[in-house]
């Protein structure tokens, strides 16, 4: 063998170990599982959680208060904070602060003169317990403001600008997202369509997408609450997620990349006495709540079948001149939901709520497997 075959062989042989040839499947995407945590607000136990699995946590909450300054709300504690901070460091878990507002009144006053006080202060809790971002939540923004009279469009927008100032003042790559709305489309009648989805945009990392609050048990229809996509329509408008998606790329200027999906972890769902069978029948007599435990007993009992549009789970039978009907969430649900995050090429998920005392094991192996390392 000459001098330059033996060398060419051996830099071949190299390449190949390397994976430059490719023989080395290439990395998983950069992806974002946030999740907010805890599901049972007086429990703050972490041993249920796989910290693998989840890149941010953001744990509820303090409270917005008209005057624009801020309160830790419910069952959380300073001390919790602080220990919640230290394990989430250990495992190189962003962890977040969910800020929640009250009623539309008080919103309505900080808004109109506050959202200075609020950015101020919101920046020096984040500053005082080490945090590494906000996630913004008050679900009682209206576009008509009652104190000033006028549209609340650029108080909000003023809002997310002044508090990311804030937080690059602090530190520069504090991450702000915004748990935003669930319906936007000014199609749908009861759409959010008044605020200005793409300035928000440029201000914060994230809009934390609430979509799994889409589709109400009362919403007169029966379906799944999270449907990928084939959801019932309110005048012409589509309830689903792929729709939703669609309607934040053409609100936000095409902002994919600030875009997470929001999902319900939970695996039970909601039985209604119905006029037919099938999704879409109409809703007779008032919903009924299903435990994850019932709804998969009754599935097992009347014949699990699964929606090939909104992938999700359901059984239904007669029941004399009606029909009853039960959807609800599982793994396979879960997965899909996932699979319409990678499809739309999504930064992120997020994730309500975990159970830091007895999430499921499904949950962790299916943002592994579906998500964090799927290609």
């Amino acid at each position: 063998m000459s001098t330059g075959y033996a060398v060419w062989v051996a830099v071949l042989a190299g390449s190949l170990a390397l994976g430059v040839y490719g023989s080395e499947a290439p990395e998983a995407p950069k992806r974002f599982a946030y999740g907010w945590f805890p599901k049972n607000m007086k429990d703050w136990s972490t041993q249920a959680l796989d910290w693998s699995a989840i890149t941010h946590l953001c744990f509820r909450s303090v409270v917005v208060q008209p005057d624009g300054t801020i309160k830790i709300g419910g069952a959380c504690s300073p001390e919790q904070i602080r220990a919640l901070r230290k394990e989430s460091k250990e495992h190189g878990v962003k962890l977040c602060v969910l800020v929640w507002g009250t009623n539309k009144a008080n919103s309505d006053a900080y808004l109109a003169r506050h959202t200075g006080v609020f950015a101020e202060q919101i920046a020096a809790f984040v500053k005082e317990y080490e945090l590494d971002g906000v996630n913004l939540d008050d679900e009682t923004w209206h576009e008509k403001n009652t104190v000033t009279g006028e549209s609340n469009r650029e108080a909000v927008t003023a809002l997310f600008k002044q508090t990311r100032e804030q937080l690059d003042n602090i530190r520069p790559g504090l991450h702000l997202s915004y748990a935003s709305p669930p319906v936007i489309s000014a199609e749908d009648k009861f759409g959010q369509a008044w605020m200005d989805y793409r300035a928000i945009a440029a201000q914060i990392d994230h809009f934390t997408i609430m979509s799994y609050c889409m589709t109400p048990p009362t919403i007169g229809w029966t379906g799944s609450a999270q449907a990928v996509r084939g959801g019932g329509k309110v005048g012409e408008h589509p309830r689903d997620y792929a729709t939703l998606m669609d309607d934040y790329l053409k609100a936000t200027g095409g902002a994919k990349e600030k875009l997470m999906l929001g999902i319900d972890l939970g695996r039970g769902g909601t039985e209604w006495t119905a006029a037919g069978p099938g999704r879409g029948a109409s809703i007779v007599g008032k919903p009924r709540a299903l435990s994850a435990a019932e709804a998969r007993a009754n599935a097992e009992k009347h014949g699990r079948k699964f929606d090939p549009e909104q992938q999700a789970p359901y059984y239904e039978y007669s029941e004399g001149a009606q029909w009853i009907q039960g959807w609800y969430e599982d793994e396979e649900a879960f997965a899909a939901k996932l699979k319409l995050a990678r499809d739309l090429q999504l930064p992120g998920v997020c994730l309500w709520v975990l159970d830091g005392v007895a999430e499921p094991a499904s949950t962790w192996k299916g943002l592994k497997q579906d998500w964090l390392q799927a290609q």
